[in-house]
């Protein structure tokens, strides 16, 4: 485990939270997160060699496993709180695609967003998780050069499409699977890359205060990434900002923190911190729980303060989040243990 990707992970959840909360100041850092969240899951997946063996079922088995069943209670709890709340079924013919994980291919925001609005990033991960094993199986053969060379031409290609595309496929392309299968290549490239030059290894006498000092190189890359894009009149960022924006900052971010794992600086150890990694570890129960989190609070709890819960609304943002986090670690729990009694 990298201590570091780990508390990122928690973070950038947060960072998602907040947004969708309507704290516009996270707004750029959610999109970020999204980018940094496909290319964490292919490098992991990469660390992890789990599509480089012989038993392709049990890897389909443990990754599905991880995914449906979360996404299935999230969604029933929606629909349980939708037939609570208003008394009927508000569901559409798109339901079979929600709960097939499907939405995400068809380019229409009524459907890919759809009833359960945060889905969508299971359902361009399930294609990612679908195409793991000959991915990886052809990242060995191939040499860097070769993978990264296949990557600069997806990634202009998209780049020169999102530049001269209109709001509804720049949209799209946001959630759109094979899209997002580039960032998820991009994650497990940088994983062979390291490990084929031996990064690690390289690092492994370097000093506190160098390994400080890429640390806050890296931070400084982020915020000028975030800075550019929040330049007004610039209407190339706002193109970009679908994946090709982040790129570099979300490869640096990994990159920085797998290089100097074991050997952190300043702010790799503060990263290491107990309740970071705590909440790193929840960080995928709480991305897909938010809107049931937030539904419940508007409609169930706050309506008991009050007339129309006009005396807690204004505290949401205090208190939607710590509730999502206390439910998001009870999900965990319950997960873990039926994981480990299967």
């Amino acid at each position: 485990m990298i201590k570091a990707l780990t508390s990122w992970r928690g973070i950038f959840a947060l960072c998602i939270v907040y947004f969708h909360l309507g704290m516009q100041e996270f707004t750029q850092m959610a999109v970020i997160a999204v980018t940094f969240f496909f290319m964490v899951s292919g490098f992991l997946v990469a660390m992890h060699n789990t599509g480089y063996g012989t038993n392709i079922k049990l890897y389909y088995k443990r990754r599905l496993w991880r995914i449906f069943p979360l996404h299935w209670l999230a969604l029933a709890l929606l629909i349980i709180l939708d037939l609570s709340r208003v008394h009927q079924f508000t569901y559409g013919w798109d339901l079979p695609l929600h709960i097939a994980l499907l939405q995400s291919w068809i380019p229409n925001i009524e459907v890919y967003y759809g009833y359960s609005l945060h889905s969508w990033f299971l359902s361009s991960l399930l294609f990612c998780i679908l195409i793991t094993p000959p991915l990886l199986q052809w990242v060995k053969r191939v040499s860097l050069p070769v993978l990264w060379s296949v990557l600069v031409v997806a990634a202009t290609m998209l780049i020169i499409v999102d530049l001269y595309s209109n709001n509804d496929f720049l949209n799209y392309s946001h959630v759109c699977p094979a899209i997002r299968a580039i960032d998820y290549t991009m994650g497990i490239a940088i994983f062979v890359t390291i490990e084929r030059l031996r990064w690690r290894e390289k690092m492994q006498h370097i000093s506190m205060a160098n390994a400080s000092l890429l640390e806050l190189a890296t931070l400084a890359v982020l915020a000028i990434s975030v800075a550019v894009h929040d330049l007004g009149g610039w209407s190339v960022t706002e193109k970009l900002e679908s994946a090709p924006l982040w790129w570099i900052p979300c490869a640096l971010i990994i990159t920085c923190a797998t290089v100097l794992s074991g050997h952190e600086g300043i702010l790799g150890k503060l990263l290491t911190l107990k309740p970071l990694l705590w909440l790193g570890g929840i960080s995928f129960e709480i991305y897909i729980l938010q809107k049931f989190v937030n539904n419940a609070f508007n409609h169930l709890v706050a309506p008991l303060f009050g007339h129309y819960g006009i005396l807690i609304y204004g505290f949401s943002i205090a208190i939607i989040p710590p509730l999502l986090v206390v439910t998001a670690w009870l999900v965990h729990k319950l997960f873990n243990h039926l994981h480990l009694s299967r």
